[in-house]
């Protein structure tokens, strides 16, 4: 260490008070410009980032949305939403979710007796209950039907009707579409006894190209606010087997199984603070377990864990000893001062 002497008459000190020179004693000292280097590091990433997003660039597509599909796919519109009528797991993702959507969570993942699905059912109950047929199809239907009687008699008509007719009118239909065609957007099926689930079909396509679509879905949940806060349900809408996961995939990339949480369409990077996240989803042994999601929360909870103990676990704690790094960076003190002992 310096002795006082030699730190009063140190130009690390010179701008001190005497006061702070008598406290800083024999206190090594490194001068720091945090302005210049906070500006070197800005500039460091900056040239880092435009570079790579160069080399690297994204895709940019646009959007793909409930109005692009209604128009230009309209038959895989009409089926995604006849699926959800009928309820089908293989097209609605609520089907077999479990909790937060219904209280079933014997699909939920877990690992062992760790099970947070079941634990927050436990605790909070079912938070977001959900019916798909009700959530999805008819409440948005009877939105739009204060604008159009004839689809409100079609609603009034398939509410009243059993749910035993209601699955057979809907399975009718879905088996229908199989050789239905397009004819000026508009989607035909074969004659058959489909009750007014054709009515309610071209209800969803109409709600889909005017672009109201979504909106109508959170309405339920935004009603008390100008502006939709909640995109759950215009999510769930498309969340399998629909238009937006095959449009996903004409877009190359898109459907490539390494384009992970950190990649983004656009003009703007991806969540890149994910990436240690993502990477696990990379190990062949974690991505196909149909507990993926949870090992891969584990094993951060984990490594939070370590950096959170990391000044209490011994060998760990002595990394910075051994590698030395810290010489590194304090490289101009140890050429001036370390001698002095």
């Amino acid at each position: 260490m310096s002795t006082g002497a030699d730190t009063h008459s140190d130009p690390e000190l010179a701008s001190f008070g005497p006061r702070a020179q008598e406290n800083l004693a024999g206190v090594p000292l490194k001068h720091y410009d945090l302005i210049r280097e906070g500006l070197f590091v800005l500039g460091f990433v900056l040239l880092v980032v435009v570079v790579l997003a160069v080399a690297f660039k994204a895709p940019d597509y646009p959007t793909v949305n409930a109005q692009n599909v209604a128009t230009l796919q309209p038959l895989a519109f009409v089926q995604t939403a006849a699926g959800i009528l009928a309820n089908d797991g293989e097209i609605s993702a609520v089907s077999d979710y479990g909790p937060p959507y219904d209280g079933d969570t014997s699909a939920s993942q877990h690992l062992g007796p760790i099970n947070p699905a079941a634990w927050a059912k436990a605790i909070f109950g079912v938070t977001i209950p959900i019916d798909p047929p009700r959530d999805l199809i008819l409440r948005p239907l009877r939105q739009a039907a204060a604008l159009d009687p004839a689809l409100s008699g079609a609603l009034d008509r398939y509410a009243t009707a059993t749910a035993q007719q209601q699955s057979a009118w809907v399975g009718a239909y879905r088996k229908a579409l199989d050789s239905a065609t397009v004819s000026a957007g508009n989607v035909i099926v074969p004659p058959g006894d489909y009750g007014p689930v054709p009515e309610l079909m071209d209800g969803m396509l109409r709600l889909g190209r005017s672009g109201l679509l979504e909106g109508a879905l959170a309405a339920e949940n935004n009603r008390y606010y100008p502006y939709t806060f909640d995109p759950t349900k215009a999510l769930l809408f498309f969340s399998i087997a629909s238009p937006y996961t095959d449009s996903a995939q004409h877009l190359q990339q898109l459907g490539n199984p390494q384009w992970g949480i950190v990649h983004e369409t656009g003009n703007y990077p991806g969540a890149w603070w994910l990436d240690i996240y993502q990477f696990w989803y990379e190990v062949p042994q974690i991505a196909n377990s149909p507990n993926a999601d949870l090992i891969v929360v584990l094993i951060m909870v984990a490594l939070f864990i370590v950096l959170l103990l990391l000044p209490f676990i011994p060998g760990l704690r002595r990394i910075p000893h051994g590698v030395k790094l810290y010489r590194l960076i304090w490289r101009d003190w140890y050429q001036r001062y370390a001698s002095r002992g």
